[in-house]
């Protein structure tokens, strides 16, 4: 999915998308967009310049999740890493979190946890 596709797509599902781009540390960000429902959750979409570099982003991400929730015992933690994808889920009391990594992308939700089930039918359609 390009950056466009996935702005589009959000924006037509009524979240406010905001170009992030120009916060980027250096030129290996070729996108970020946040699109966000300040009630329910938000999708952070990283369009990098190459795997290697969607990796990094994905290991920091995953990194920052394991010291927020790998001492909460309620955190229920899933995690699949398949070469290209990779994924690293948490369910716990106060928030659904979701790292998705697809070849140069890297997906990150954050939601509350009543629209869990929401986020991931968003992720599905997504096609993460």
């Amino acid at each position: 999915m390009t950056a466009q596709e996935f702005k589009r797509n959000m924006e037509d599902r009524g979240l406010e998308v905001v170009d992030q781009t120009s916060s980027a540390s250096d030129s290996t960000y070729q996108y970020i967009y946040v699109a966000l429902d300040k009630e329910k959750y938000s999708f952070e979409y990283y369009f990098m310049k190459n795997d290697e570099s969607a990796d990094t982003v994905y290991q920091y991400a995953v990194t920052n999740l394991k010291n927020t929730y790998d001492s909460d015992s309620s955190a229920e933690i899933n995690e699949k890493d398949k070469g290209t994808n990779a994924k690293y889920e948490v369910s716990a009391s106060d928030y659904y979190c979701n790292v998705l990594k697809k070849d140069n992308t890297v997906l990150y939700i954050t939601s509350y946890v009543d629209y869990e089930k929401e986020a991931k039918e968003i992720i599905k359609n997504l096609g993460y």
